[in-house]
This record gives structure tokens, C-alpha cells and sequence, in this order.
């Protein structure tokens, strides 16, 4: 870890920050956007919730971050990786000034442009382009700037044929891909990007990789979080694990990828388990979401297929575990599935398991996925089975290529919680 000095862009100082119950609820619920943020923070308030991963006591606290010290040179392309709930997210909220720590200090010198919510403020009854004037004009660039790099911003969004178009007549995911185009472009210090990269199409990731890269050469300074190891690799000069909110390390990108891989397969991650019993021998390790090609993302595309994923621990022979996913949009429960083959090993491994589901199912709307463990004895029969882990994904599906949805020549909106592709016949029918 580099030394503060005057080519330190970021130093961060013993940064904490300790949720109360309610505090952590309402957090998480408005990392979304709109109605859904909205529906999101009110099943969190009125319903229990599982604890996220971290260490809590019985106070009803969080500790998300726990004593986090590093810098940021000008031109570093920081990763921060970890697990789910692991306090990677609510460090880039520290250092956007979206929450104040509960103790220590993060200086950052210079503009700093934060892509944690993007696609939030915008004006869906306004012009493509009026909104990038909007959006400029509120990260203070002029507007000569800004009308400047308007061919730059819709080449990259992927929004040229949209220019005069509403922004809610655009395709889903188009407020988020043009947001990050909107800033990246504009230029900033440091950017500070939380899964950004997994929304849109393979073109668009593609595109925001390199302009993360080109902004690094630049010299600005980018904290760049994300599941995506491959991503990582690809395009972070430098990285920091965390986990239970605390640096596990700090350093060349491919050593501390390679670490954290291999010791969350190892399941070396977790706290010893104080778990008795049948329910000991199961641990759940993570929860990812993937895209047809098996890399992790943050939402998936209503005409290609994906994966709801998992990774768990099995460490005792005489046990087998079934995989539990259920799928709900809103109150409204989608579908069940069980894995149809119980999972057991002689030896402690890591297994990985999930449901594929197939393009044209799902519809344009925010999901949320259920995965239980439920954990049976095959040497005692008299044991109930029990459930190891019971924990939730949220995810959303867009479409981003209308053109080829089922719904491409239906001006009647989307309704409905799964929009399949189904074959109708139409034949005429001879008089009887």
C-alpha cells in the first residue's frame, strides 16, 4: 500500500461504519430505482430480513467497514472484490458522501463522478439528448463541453438512431448504459463504478472496459467494483479484497484474484461455524447471477438466457444436499425448483449449482431469487432434514435489443410476470 503524499489522489484513514437494523434496511433498499426502490424499502421495513454477511452482535449492529486504510495513486484502476454483503458497496457509498462513516477519514483530491446508481434523476419524458445536457450540467461541465462530446456519448450508449427520442421510449437499460457514457466521457478524477459494467449487452461492457482502461491511462483514478473476475483482470491495474468489512489484501491484480478464488472454493472464508448438527455440514459461500456465457452480471437481458448461481460448501461424507431455488417478482412466486439430484461428496468440496433460465421467459421487471440448502443424513433416518442456508439474490431483466423481444410489434405495454416466447397456429377451419 502506497504512502499519502502529494501524488496520493484517495487516502483513506481507520474508515468503520456501523449500521444499525433499520439503518442497513434502508440502505439497501434504495439501491434501486424508482417504484421498485420504493416496493424494495417497504417489504425490508415491514418484513424480517436476513442478516447480510458481516459481523454483527447482539445489539442489532453491523459492522459493514472495519478499520480500512489505503491510497489511490493518479491513473490506478482499483478493483474491490469480495462476497456478496462483504462491505465492498458501502465503501464506495463512504467515499461518494451518500453515508458518513461511524469513525476515520477519507480525503480524495479532486472531481469525483460516483456511477453506484446510475440511470437515477433521469427524465424519462425528455430527449435522449436533453438528458445528457441535463446530466452534464449537474456534474458541472459546460455546456459547449458537453454538446462537444454528444456524438462520443450516444456512440457509446449505444443511442445514436435515439438522439430526438424520449428517454422512456428508449430500450430498458438504456438511462443506465447512458448515464455511465455520460460521465465517463465528461471525465472526472476519479470515478467511483459499482457493477456498472454488468448491465447492458456484450458490446456495451465491452465499451465500458476500455474506456475504464482509457481513463486510468489518463491518469484519472477509478474504484471499480465487481463479481466479474474475468473484468477484473481485465482492466484493474490493482486490487483490494475485503471481507466482514476488513482488508484481506492489497495488491498485484492477478495475486490477490487468485487468492480470493481460491480460498472462496476452499470455503475458507467464513467464520468457524458454530452451527451443531446436520446443519454444520453445509455451508452456502456465494449467490451470482450469470449471463449466457457464464460470467457474472448485474441483471439479465430478456432474449438471451442466464443463470441464478450458486457456490456451497459440503465438508461431511455421511450428509447430501438439495438445492432449493424459488423465483418471485414481487409478492407473486414464479417458479420452484429443486436440484433432482441430491449433492453429497466423500470429501470436503465446493459444488456449484443453479437453474439455467431460458431467453424470452422472463419480462422487463425486477426478480428476486430464494435459494435454500436443505441438508438430509444418509446414515440416520430419523433425522429431519434440515436447512442450512436460506438466503435472497435480487436482480432485475432488461432489454436492451427490443428488435428481437417477443414484444417487438406490440405497442400495448408488457404485462405480466414472465413474458414466454410462445408458437401460436391459426388454421381455417373447412364448414361442418
Amino acid at each position: 500500500m502506497s504512502t499519502q503524499g502529494t501524488d496520493t489522489r484517495i487516502a483513506v484513514r481507520g474508515l468503520s461504519k456501523v449500521f444499525l437494523r433499520r439503518e442497513r434496511m434502508r440502505q439497501k433498499g434504495l439501491a434501486m430505482d424508482g417504484p421498485a426502490a420504493f416496493g424494495q424499502l417497504l417489504r425490508r421495513t415491514l418484513l424480517p430480513e436476513r442478516e447480510p454477511i458481516g459481523d454483527a452482535d447482539p445489539s442489532g449492529t453491523l459492522r459493514a467497514l472495519d478499520d480500512v486504510s489505503f491510497d489511490v495513486r493518479p491513473g490506478e484502476v482499483l478493483g474491490i472484490i469480495g462476497r456478496n454483503g462483504a462491505g465492498k458497496s458501502t465503501l464506495l457509498n463512504v467515499l461518494a458522501r451518500v453515508i458518513d462513516p461511524s469513525s476515520g477519514r477519507a480525503t480524495i483530491r479532486g472531481r469525483v463522478v460516483s456511477m453506484l446508481e446510475l440511470g437515477i434523476g433521469s427524465a424519462p419524458e425528455l430527449s435522449v439528448r436533453e438528458n445528457i445536457q441535463i446530466q452534464g450540467r449537474l456534474a458541472g461541465v459546460s455546456a459547449r463541453r458537453i454538446a462537444e462530446a454528444e456524438d462520443e456519448i450516444l456512440k457509446m450508449a449505444g443511442l445514436i438512431d435515439y438522439r430526438h427520442v424520449p428517454l422512456g421510449d428508449c430500450p430498458s437499460g438504456s438511462p443506465v448504459q447512458l448515464g455511465f457514457s455520460t460521465i465517463v466521457t465528461l471525465g472526472a478524477e476519479v470515478i467511483l463504478a459499482d457493477e456498472v459494467l454488468a448491465v447492458g449487452d456484450a458490446a456495451f461492457r465491452q465499451a465500458c472496459e476500455e474506456r475504464v482502461r482509457s481513463a486510468g491511462e489518463s491518469g484519472e483514478s477509478v474504484l471499480f467494483v465487481s463479481h466479474d473476475m474475468s473484468a477484473i483482470r481485465r482492466v484493474c491495474t490493482r486490487v483490494i479484497w475485503i471481507d466482514h468489512g476488513r482488508i484481506i489484501q492489497d495488491g498485484p491484480t492477478d495475486a490477490v484474484v487468485h487468492a480470493y478464488t481460491t480460498e472462496l472454493l476452499a470455503g475458507h472464508l467464513l467464520p468457524p461455524i458454530s452451527t451443531e448438527g446436520l446443519a454444520a455440514s453445509c455451508v452456502l459461500l456465494d449467490l451470482r447471477l450469470l449471463d449466457a456465457e457464464r460470467a457474472q452480471v448485474g441483471a439479465l437481458q430478456v432474449t438471451e438466457a442466464g443463470y441464478v448461481d450458486c457456490l456451497l460448501r459440503v465438508s461431511r461424507p455421511d450428509v447430501s444436499v438439495s438445492v432449493e431455488i424459488e423465483l418471485f417478482q414481487g409478492k407473486h412466486q414464479v417458479l420452484s425448483a429443486t436440484s433432482p439430484r441430491p449433492i453429497a461428496s466423500r470429501t470436503s468440496m465446493t459444488f456449484r449449482a443453479g437453474i439455467r433460465i431460458p431467453a424470452d421467459l422472463l419480462n422487463e421487471l425486477p426478480y428476486e431469487a430464494r435459494i435454500r440448502l436443505r441438508v438430509t443424513s444418509m446414515t440416520d433416518p430419523d433425522l429431519e432434514p434440515v436447512v442450512a442456508a436460506d438466503e435472497t439474490l435480487s436482480f432485475s431483466v432488461m432489454n436492451p435489443h427490443p428488435e428481437r423481444s417477443v414484444w417487438n410489434e406490440w405497442p400495448f405495454g408488457r404485462p405480466g410476470l414472465v413474458s414466454p416466447r410462445l408458437t401460436w397456429t391459426a388454421e381455417r377451419q373447412a364448414p361442418q
